[in-house]
């Protein structure tokens, strides 16, 4: 057993070492927009499998039967940075509100939000990355939709931490794909 740590091929995958890809797709004239943001926190996807339990009346013999299965919500905590092209508060908000987002809405203008958020305006990947910063793994989301956005959460003057924007996302599936 000594020697399967002392083996110089295998190295353990590390949790911190993720990169996320937003792609904004959207109907403004500056068109589509891809980033890539250094993620400190998500969560990786489920993949459940529902399940009946079925009970024969006369003979109590029981089975049990796969019903449906789901992948449930995700959410992921990116670094936000002072630079403009990896400020993910901005590229956030620009994408919402050019999606249709405006901060006194109208019933007319709140019906384009929905409407441009169903139409798979977001294209989301997660890429993990080996020690040399290569991607070994990737997540492809099928269909993500934003759920919620937290643009930094409760701020401490007594705090030195990073700033953060978190986005919970529901999708319909998950594509796994080893690099």
């Amino acid at each position: 057993m000594v020697s399967f740590w002392s083996d110089g091929n295998i190295e353990p995958k590390r949790s911190y070492r993720w990169i996320a890809q937003l792609d904004f797709f959207s109907d403004s004239p500056s068109g589509n927009s891809s980033f890539n943001f250094l993620i400190t926190r998500f969560t990786k996807p489920t993949f459940e499998i529902g399940s009946e339990t079925i009970i024969n009346n006369f003979t109590s013999e029981t089975e049990i039967v796969a019903t449906v299965y789901q992948w449930p919500d995700i959410s992921v905590t990116m670094v936000d940075v002072e630079n403009s092209e990896l400020n993910v508060s901005s590229k956030v908000y620009d994408w919402l509100v050019a999606s249709g987002y405006e901060p006194e809405q109208t019933v007319g203008k709140l019906s384009n939000l929905y409407s441009n958020l169903d139409a798979g305006k977001l294209a989301l990947t997660f890429s993990h990355l080996n020690a040399k910063g290569e991607p070994i793994e990737e997540w492809r989301f099928l269909k993500p939709q934003p759920t919620t956005f937290d643009f930094g959460g409760e701020l401490d003057y007594g705090n030195d931490s990073l700033m953060t924007v978190t986005m919970g996302i529901t999708y319909v599936a998950a594509e796994y794909k080893p690099l």
